[in-house]
């Protein structure tokens, strides 16, 4: 099999305006902008980046005869690394500056390390978690996980690559041409199995594994490009039109809570992929619009504007947590520096001939050693230096004692009923030995809540079920287990029901809705008194921000600011309950009070931690809570005497 009459990678200028469109999308969601699926980005530069290295590959088996590996690497190294290095550089120093010392710094310097050689995903599925979580927006090179799966993927696509084309020169004709299409059995299957187990796949949301079959629909288009110059013109327009839509479907359909990868990605491969294969024969209208100069010139500098953006956009989040505007600003400036790297570090080193082992090395080093070098420097100088001196004691250390969430979980009875703990994967127990009167329920809002009940009524003996993932009242199968089980429990006459709304209100989806609606009207008719907590203000902000320096370059604490910063999402949370709850029975109890006066909130006083991170509250924080809702509500107060 000869390469498949294999375009230049250098003429795709549609090639380069779809990168534009991925960078883009990525940019956007980051940003904040209303663009939920803008994440999927990443996904197209992967199906992408399949096609256009299996091109390249095959333009030089036809040209020499083979594939030349050594320097297939050193290409990839000269064009992934040395903007790279920089941008890792500059990223470090810019933690170091504005970035906490408690956690975003150590993460970002061991990621660093990471990218650098190639394994960024292992380390970021390590120590951030949850691409969504609140760990992962701290991470200033959280995005470099994306490189390090490329990277891997190209450990192992040269060797295959060349495994067919050997194949296909020894075997029969008809055999040969169906090693494509074997190909695409082959990758069917894979998507498949990637589908089915997601996540669970090693290292999760980062792995290689479930994003395998998305650079080889990539390079199975470049197989069959041929082929796909045979099709008819319309039919590659209405693929095109077709690959559009599914794209455009992706960044609006998919969001945050979509599993992913899942089925779901396939709408944003086949998008891409359709969109690939139009540009193959002729000129389209949408061919001709990726391939207009402003979009090949953001597509050229799509990699260090991916590059560039996410620190700058962390970076903006620390030094103004509470400007909606500023990680937006952020993104925006990412094309000064992404333009002057492309311009000045991408293009020189492209060009840069190495030849022999000796200048193979050398080059190696001047790309690796810098960026790998400042990041062990800084976290060393983070983790003997920096931590020490803010511990109990050290000249930084902070000045109220140090606060962590109370472990509740080893206090409680265990869980009196076998199917109230499957329905719990949080806390399931009680408090005391014997019968409950009261039920608290939630998530980890209402767990926080437990130490405060303890220390006002500790000869109340009540229960906690609290399910993290769905959210309570998510399903209306748990609902009827949670009323089934009340019912069966006649001394439960009050349930409390807390979970984090967020900060901009609007947390309750219409499923979690429907549920919260059924089981509070199946407790009311239970006679039971149900009361519905608003939730604590969520800061923008881990607790380190007021309990220690900010940072290096921002000295101040931030333990209070201006109310109006948090009234629209309360007034919009408020508003969520008591529309769904209306007419139920349930009394909605107001805690953002407690927290909040006309002009400031507030997460600590002079001398007291409320807070033990963003939105969760210490010992201290519930007892305020609790105490003002008694105080405020003397139905709540009432039913707990």
């Amino acid at each position: 099999m000869t390469a498949p009459n294999a375009e230049a990678p250098r003429l795709l200028r549609d090639v380069q305006g779809l990168r534009a469109v991925a960078v883009l999308s990525v940019m956007a969601a980051h940003a904040g902008l209303p663009l939920p699926g803008g994440f999927v980005g990443v996904d197209i530069f992967f199906v992408i980046s399949g096609f256009i290295i299996t091109l390249m590959l095959l333009r030089e088996h036809a040209t020499h005869g083979r594939i030349r590996f050594g320097r297939f690497y050193v290409r990839r190294l000269k064009r992934l690394g040395p903007a790279l290095a920089v941008t890792s550089i500059a990223t470090v120093i810019l933690a170091f500056l504005f970035l906490s010392p408690l956690g975003p710094q150590e993460t970002t310097y061991q990621t660093a390390l990471g990218a650098t050689f190639g394994i960024a995903n292992a380390v970021i599925a390590f120590n951030t978690g949850d691409y969504f979580g609140a760990a992962a927006e701290k991470n200033a090179l959280l995005h470099t996980w994306s490189l390090s799966v490329e990277e891997q993927f190209y450990l192992a696509l040269p060797a295959a690559t060349a495994a067919l084309l050997w194949a296909s020169t020894r075997l029969k004709r008809p055999i040969a041409k169906a090693l494509p299409f074997a190909g695409l059995a082959a990758l069917a299957l894979l998507s498949l199995y990637a589908i089915r187990l997601g996540t669970a796949f090693p290292f999760g949301y980062y792995g290689p594994l479930p994003r395998a079959w998305e650079f080889l629909a990539g390079c199975l288009l470049a197989l069959l490009v041929g082929l796909v110059r045979h099709v008819p013109q319309l039919l590659l327009t209405v693929a095109g039109l077709a690959g559009a839509a599914m794209l455009a479907v992706s960044f609006v359909a998919i969001t945050p809570e979509t599993p992913f990868p899942g089925r779901w990605t396939l709408l944003p491969v086949a998008g891409t992929v359709l969109l690939l294969a139009a540009g193959r024969r002729g000129s389209t209208v949408l061919s001709r619009g990726l391939a207009s100069p402003p979009m090949v010139a953001v597509g050229d500098w799509s990699y260090s504007l991916y590059l560039w953006h996410w620190p700058l956009i962390v970076v903006a989040k620390a030094v103004w947590p509470f400007t909606q505007t500023a990680p937006v600003l952020a993104a925006a400036a990412a094309f000064l520096p992404a333009y002057l790297t492309y311009r000045y570090v991408e293009q020189p080193f492209r060009a840069l001939h190495v030849d022999g082992a000796r200048a193979v090395a050398a080059t190696a080093t001047r790309i690796l050693l810098p960026p790998a070098a400042t990041a062990l420097a800084a976290w060393l100088a983070v983790t003997q230096i920096v931590l020490p001196a803010m511990a109990p004691g050290g000249p930084m250390a902070s000045r109220f004692n140090s606060v962590a969430q109370a472990d509740v979980e080893h206090e409680l009875q265990p869980c009196r009923d076998e199917a109230m703990a499957q329905l719990s994967n949080g806390l399931c127990g009680t408090t005391l030995p014997g019968e409950a009167q009261l039920l608290l329920i939630g998530d980890s809002h209402a767990e926080h809540l437990i130490p405060g009940f303890r220390e006002l009524f500790p000869d109340l003996n009540f229960e906690v079920i609290t399910v993290r993932s769905p959210k309570p009242f998510g399903s209306l199968d748990g609902v009827a287990r949670l009323l089934a089980y009340v019912e069966q429990n006649p001394n439960l006459s009050t349930v409390i029901y807390s979970r984090q709304l967020g900060r901009d209100g609007g947390g309750l989806s219409a499923a979690e809705e429907q549920g919260m609606r059924a089981a509070v009207d199946g407790l009311a008719n239970l006679g039971r008194k149900v009361f519905v907590l608003d939730d604590n203000p969520t800061w923008p902000m881990d607790m380190s921000s007021c309990t220690h320096r900010h940072s290096l370059a921002l000295p101040g604490q931030i333990c209070e600011w201006d109310a109006s910063y948090f009234a629209s999402g309360f007034e919009a949370r408020t508003a969520d309950l008591h529309r769904v709850l209306d007419g139920t029975g349930a009394e909605v109890v107001s805690i953002h009070g407690a927290f909040c006066d006309e002009s400031v909130c507030r997460r600590a006083t002079d001398t007291t931690q409320l807070y033990s991170d963003s939105d969760h509250i210490t010992t201290a924080g519930a007892t305020t809570a609790l105490t003002y809702a008694l105080e405020n509500n003397p139905m709540l107060a009432d039913a707990l005497r």
